[in-house]
């Protein structure tokens, strides 16, 4: 299949929410493969892990562990006929519970290396930033540590297939926009809306069209990396990605505002004064400095429910 998706799911509250999500965007789109893996901790090695067949494993694991797995073969049915009844078909869907002595985090991770996915996909808990630092989250210690692969955070219930991009002119948002239109290309329901702050404190990242060349081709950059006067090209830009991935542009549509402190505070405002289901983000790599404020991302994840949040970089 053309696109395909890692889902993470547990027996928590929102894996049923993140099924919900992908019922919502993808029912009908049938180059989509959904892998779904239920991580069990155990203490069997490694080794053993990869050399026994499943009985065998189970025989050589605690009562209470054995238990769990059992309860995620049974979680494992119920998101299957999830999907299938809302029409997914069968072939797309794959579904793995798997035990490992390495921990959650670790070998969701490792798959995320071994496979060949688009996105992963997880749940996020409704966490302040605060209570985050002090307890911790699966969610934000797998966005600490992933390698790059687009990761989706589905926090609460998304009811809406309109999505708000952020766009600058800089290359992590052309990353993120590719990622979106290689994803929605024949979606025939996404809405997008291309949302641009000139806020007071917006750090505005202009790079020079010809660090494009690389990725998206001298010729390319030349016709359609075309600014304003001060510069700014990120509206043509981003618009010319989608068109070229075939995405319909009466379905696209543009955002500007100049209001504001910062951008972080503009994204949340319009996700949660407008009916968006999906924020888009660029990341900025792990060594670029994010200031006293951190990144918008990081403001945004802290400060917004009820919504799915892909984070490319």
């Amino acid at each position: 299949m053309e696109r395909s998706i890692l889902v993470a799911i547990d027996n928590s509250w929102y894996s049923p929410k993140i099924l919900r999500y992908l019922c919502l965007l993808f029912s009908d789109q049938p180059q989509l493969a959904i892998h779904l893996i239920t991580i069990i901790p155990c203490q069997v090695s490694e080794a053993g892990r990869d050399w026994l067949d499943p009985q065998e494993l189970a025989s050589t694991i605690d009562k209470a562990t054995l238990q769990k797995f059992r309860a995620g073969k049974l979680r494992m049915d119920d998101a299957h006929k999830k999907l299938t009844a809302n029409g997914f078909d069968e072939k797309q869907i794959f579904t793995e519970v798997r035990l490992s002595a390495t921990g959650v985090v670790s070998e969701i991770l490792r798959e995320t290396r071994q496979g060949m996915y688009d996105a992963l996909v997880i749940g996020k808990k409704d966490l302040s930033m605060v209570e985050e630092m002090v307890t911790g989250s699966i969610s934000g210690e797998i966005l600490r540590k992933n390698n790059g692969l687009p990761l989706w955070l589905v926090s609460g219930d998304v009811q809406s297939h309109h999505f708000l991009v952020p766009v600058d002119c800089s290359p992590h948002t052309f990353d993120a926009v590719d990622h979106l239109a290689f994803i929605l290309k024949d979606n025939p329901r996404a809405e997008i809306t291309l949302f641009h702050s000139g806020a007071l404190l917006a750090a505005e990242e202009i790079t020079p069209k010809e660090f494009f060349y690389e990725k998206w081709g001298k010729e390319w950059c030349d016709e359609h990396l075309r600014g304003d006067e001060k510069g700014h090209f990120h509206f043509h830009a981003t618009e010319q990605i989608l068109q070229d991935a075939g995405f319909p542009m009466h379905r696209v549509r543009r955002r500007d505002t100049k209001t504001g402190i910062e951008p972080g505070q503009q994204i949340v405002h319009h996700t949660k004064g407008d009916d968006y289901g999906t924020i888009v983000m660029g990341r900025r790599s792990k060594d670029v400095s994010k200031g006293v404020f951190k990144g918008v991302s990081d403001r945004v994840l802290a400060n917004v429910k009820d919504v799915a949040i892909w984070i490319v970089g």
